[in-house]
């Protein structure tokens, strides 16, 4: 009888380790105890009576009478030693039955490599932008592409690591006469790590386990797409780094930062999450050809046209070559001296549910800004997600609390809707406000304003599952601007998207928004790979 060996479907894959849809994952197959089992169950040798198969299955149809071993010599079975019934296996099946124990045990070291790979995952965006300069009456060309490459460790329960490298390379076109000082073409690249983290669960008792996150990465605290008052850590206002060119996200809104996070689970429906904030600076290289047209788009307010904050409510700092928010921010020079400990900002939530309501009080700690920051985030369900987060700061100067909630305090509400139409079709609309108590209720026809009320309206159609059509627009009601983009983003085949949208300013030049701004208008069109 000759062993046949029975090929894996898995190639000696790990079992019970998930295997997504990546590049990097093949189909789970059976373990090397199981496949040696196998082999077991279907190559076992017959150890009571003759063999059942070949010539062995004639001498047992020999009477009992007579020379045995003469007859099984005739019939051409081999000759067993000792007892006539022992069974001993052919030997012809020894070095395939040889071959398969050494396959088996071998299959562990070919499956822990392949298993332990590291996961990557490669997003590619290119672009071609036309800019409409409104003071200079012309157009201008810019073609940027935008490189992400995540690295995430081998899947485990316990213990994940994260790196995420960002490369964006622009051509800028010339704006304006180059004779009246106007910024000449530039090629510009920036080289950013905006996430460097490390992810893993540590048992405090045999029952109980905290998670723990550190280095750089993100944490989203309060309730809220653009405007979340509740988000002690990135601000209350996220216009300066949203991205509104991306319909497939709740969240437009992604910074990341240099913190450390201990997360306790409280019961079934609460946790308590803790947070420290040392203030380390931003990794981000940057190689460009003229530093003044890397200066003038980056006044441009991010794609927003705003040239100053725009209503970030990040107070100021006596200390103009600081850092008064404590993001991290520094220029080169600085980043060459370790931040003092001081800077340090630190603070917790807690997050719990009751009833169809969730509740989520905060504070924080700025060291940078030596305040105390104290939020509360409410959110509930009323045919529509409805959401408000309120926020206040005091420090050492704070003596009257109706002041304080006059000046230093911000609020924050929305409201979230979808819903589906006609078949496959998918609607979702969302409205969001910003206001500050403390700030201009009048039109003061200035740039750099910072007024009272901030509006964000949001509309996403999806036609069908592979095509998204998308509004956006940040509406500031007290000087009539607004900034508008829009676009249709379209899924060819899976990890292909096929990319257009535009951008445009309303408003007049003393508005926060307005057409006299490099790139007050702008229509882009390309494509995104993710591989």
């Amino acid at each position: 009888m000759v062993a046949r060996k029975k090929r894996s479907p898995g190639g000696g894959r790990e079992p019970g380790r998930p295997q997504p849809g990546d590049a990097h994952a093949g189909a789970a197959g059976p373990s090397p105890r199981q496949a040696a089992g196998h082999l077991q169950s279907s190559s076992r040798p017959q150890t009571r009576g003759w063999p059942r198969a070949g010539a062995g299955s004639q001498a047992r149809s020999l009477p009992r009478t007579g020379d045995r071993q003469a007859a099984r010599a005739r019939a051409g079975a081999p000759r067993q030693p000792g007892h006539p019934r022992t069974g001993a296996r052919p030997a012809a099946a020894r070095p395939a039955v040889y071959a398969v124990a050494l396959i088996v045990l071998a299959l562990p070291w070919f499956a822990a490599p392949a298993a332990g790979e590291t996961r990557v995952q490669s997003e590619l965006d290119t672009l071609a932008t036309l800019m409409w300069n409104h003071s200079e009456d012309e157009l201008g060309l810019m073609a940027s592409s935008t490189g992400r490459i995540d690295f995430w460790s081998p899947r485990d329960p316990n213990v994940q690591g994260r790196l995420q490298l960002v490369a964006h390379l622009a051509q800028l076109g010339q704006f304006g006469d180059a004779a009246d000082g106007a910024a000449p073409p530039a090629s510009i690249a920036l080289l950013s790590v905006p996430r460097a983290s490390i992810r893993f669960r540590f048992p405090v008792t045999e029952q109980y386990t905290m998670r723990m996150t550190a280095g750089r990465d993100r944490v989203s605290w309060g309730i809220g797409s653009l405007f979340n008052a509740g988000d002690l850590i990135f601000g209350a206002d996220g216009t300066e780094a949203a991205d509104f060119t991306d319909p497939g996200t709740d969240d437009i809104r992604d910074e990341t930062r240099w913190l450390v996070t201990p997360y306790f689970p409280v019961g079934d429906l609460g946790y308590l999450e803790a947070v420290a904030l040392p203030p380390l600076p931003d990794l981000t290289v940057t190689f460009q050809e003229h530093r003044d047209a890397l200066a003038q788009l980056l006044a441009s307010g991010n794609g927003t046209g705003n040239d100053a904050s725009g209503g970030n409510d990040a107070p100021e700092s006596d200390d103009e070559t600081s850092d008064p928010a404590g993001t991290g921010d520094t220029t080169p020079l600085q980043a060459l001296e370790a931040p003092p400990i001081s800077r340090t900002s630190a603070g917790a939530r807690f997050h719990s549910a009751f009833g169809p309501l969730t509740v989520e009080p905060a504070y924080l700690y700025s060291g940078a800004e030596e305040a105390h920051y104290v939020a509360l985030s409410l959110q509930g369900n009323l045919e529509a997600d409805i959401y408000a987060s309120a926020r206040l700061r005091f420090d050492e100067e704070t003596e009257d609390i109706a002041t304080t909630l006059e000046e230093d305090s911000v609020i924050t509400g929305g409201a979230f809707y979808t819903t589906t139409v006609g078949y496959n079709q998918s609607l979702s609309a969302r409205l969001e406000g910003l206001v500050r108590p403390g700030a201009e209720w009048e039109n003061i026809e200035r740039r750099n304003a910072e007024y009272g009320l901030l509006l964000y309206p949001e509309i996403i159609w999806a036609p069908t599952r592979t095509l998204n059509v998308f509004a956006r627009s940040i509406v500031s009601p007290i000087d009539r601007s607004a900034f508008i983009a829009g676009g249709v983003q379209w899924n060819v085949f899976q990890g292909f998207r096929m990319l257009a949208f535009g951008a445009a300013q309303a408003g007049d030049d003393t508005a926060i928004y307005g057409w006299d701004r490099p790139g007050g208008a702008a229509v882009s069109a390309g494509f995104s790979y993710r591989f």
